[in-house]
């Protein structure tokens, strides 16, 4: 009778990276448990990030064409309890840093299979670690970090290969330094330029223009002039409630209206396009055709 444990490898290509999946491979490869199954879902950006390795372990990608967040989760869930039901499987092994497959994987437990996990660091929440723990038979968190000293520590040790070659041998000859030949330099005498007279300037005194008085009307002016103009109640009222209007930048309605209800600027049933239409020659609703944000003109009326 055959005691080798057979293992369904399903990996969520949406929530790993490629560097995590090679080490679990690695890892994987070094029991000696069979990969009966090797199937990888994500999406069709996801197919060509994965090819390489999933063509060098003989996994089958199986894209999503499918809209929605939660496509490639039930896609997977799908076949890992078909695969169950129909395969002889004594261990499925999860690779994913998603927490939706929690009731997937005690149903799996239900069947009398093993679950083991493996989640990327960084994307796998010490709450969902935490979690995981209680469902799976065993969870791991793998970090990048282990990939890139492993690549150094690949690198250096391949560095000395590159200078086994035996080196041409140089001959005496070629180390001496070559003689140094004194190239002469012609000499230039600088010639004196002929010194030129200049006759004497004569300073005359300087005569300073009286400065031009501002009218008295101009003075009065100008302290108007450089005021801001003033905004209407409602419009300041409006950028009291809502200080990120004052920036220039667009604003989400949904937040708008909320702060101009606790305000009591805004009534229950009342309609924030509605309110902005009142005010439309300070403020602009984005875009035209179905607002979802607001944006502050300015102090001045739009087209002056």
């Amino acid at each position: 009778m055959d005691s080798t444990t057979r293992i369904a490898l399903l990996i969520d290509a949406d929530n790993v990276s490629v560097e995590v999946l090679r080490q679990v491979l690695h890892k994987l490869g070094l029991s000696a448990a069979r990969l009966q199954h090797r199937r990888a879902y994500g999406s069709v950006q996801k197919a060509a990030e994965f090819a390489e390795v999933c063509r060098d372990h003989a996994i089958r990608f199986l894209p999503s064409t499918f809209a929605g967040p939660n496509a490639t989760d039930i896609a997977m869930a799908i076949d890992a309890v078909e695969l169950v039901l129909r395969q002889p499987v004594d261990e499925v092994v999860i690779v994913s840093s998603d927490m939706d497959y929690s009731p997937l994987i005690v149903r799996l437990r239900e069947l009398g299979c093993r679950v083991t996990g493996y989640g990327q660091q960084g994307k796998s929440g010490r709450d969902i670690e935490r979690d995981y723990e209680r469902v799976y038979d065993q969870f791991e968190v793998i970090g990048l970090a282990k990939v890139r000293s492993a690549a150094r520590s690949s690198s250096r040790a391949a560095a000395p290969l590159e200078t086994v070659a035996p080196a041409a041998p140089i001959s005496t000859r070629a180390r001496r330094p070559a003689a140094r030949v004194a190239i002469p330099v012609p000499l230039t005498v600088p010639t004196e330029a002929p010194a030129v007279e200049t006759p004497p300037v004569r300073s005359t005194p300087s005569r300073r223009r009286p400065a031009a008085k501002t009218p008295p009307a101009a003075k009065a002016l100008a302290p108007l002039a450089a005021a801001p103009r003033a905004l209407p109640v409602a419009v300041e009222a409006v950028l009291d409630a809502c200080p990120d209007l004052r920036g220039g930048t667009a604003v989400r309605l949904n937040g708008v209206a909320v702060a101009l209800r606790e305000r009591g600027l805004l009534t229950k049933s009342g309609k924030t396009t509605s309110f902005f239409k009142k005010l439309e020659a300070h403020f602009a609703l984005l875009p035209i055709e179905k607002p979802e944000s607001v944006r502050f003109l300015g102090g001045a009326p739009a087209g002056d």
